[in-house]
């Protein structure tokens, strides 16, 4: 009897993914074809439809997936500051913004790049909810819950967040000094709301 083989769909998505932000980073958003990104990861074109659909929302997985790692590093930045909420935030803001500054498919999706104005841009422009909102909501349920002593409610947290998350997309798109400076403009935002 032969064994079957069964792949893993979500190893099969991860894959393309990573081979995708390859491609972005080398070719450029507007160099990548699902052709191009079947024949990389090794696959059928019908696959990468099947994992991602269309090339918008390849694009739309791309930013997700770079939204998530960030949201994942925040995690580790606030588990180093426990019951120091305003040495937190700002660690976790000037950590992003420098990560953020030297991470190629977002210099592609702020259009800092050649390839970067055509499917990118709009997600976080004219489309801002999916990754915007997704940033917002898993940081914003992190600080409330690493920070309970912090004298805002749930719902105060998501304002709050959208607002740093707001003034670090402001950073990347017009930086106006250095990450050190971005962080302590941050440091002075957050001590006046937790009134510290």
């Amino acid at each position: 009897m032969n064994a079957v083989t069964h792949t893993d769909p979500a190893s099969t998505r991860d894959r393309l993914l990573a081979a995708a932000a390859g491609l972005t980073t080398a070719d450029g958003w507007a160099g990548v074809t699902m052709g191009k990104l079947a024949a990389h990861a090794g696959v059928s074109r019908q696959t990468v439809y099947n994992e991602l659909g269309s090339k918008a929302e390849l694009a739309e997985a791309l930013v997700l997936r770079e939204t998530d790692r960030f949201a994942g590093h925040v995690t580790e930045i606030v588990a180093a500051y426990p019951g120091r909420a305003v040495d937190g935030v700002t660690a976790a803001f000037r950590e992003t913004l420098e990560a953020a500054r030297g991470n190629p498919l977002l210099e592609i999706a702020l259009g800092g790049r050649q390839g970067g104005r055509d499917d990118f841009l709009p997600l976080l422009t004219s489309r801002p909810e999916a990754v915007l909102g997704r940033a917002v909501d898993t940081v914003a349920e992190l600080f409330s819950r690493c920070y309970p002593e912090a004298p805002l409610t749930a719902s105060e947290w998501t304002v709050a967040v959208e607002a740093f998350v707001r003034l670090l997309l402001s950073h990347l798109v017009q930086p106006s000094g250095s990450a050190e400076h971005a962080s302590g403009q941050m440091r002075w935002v957050i001590g006046r709301m937790l009134g510290a």
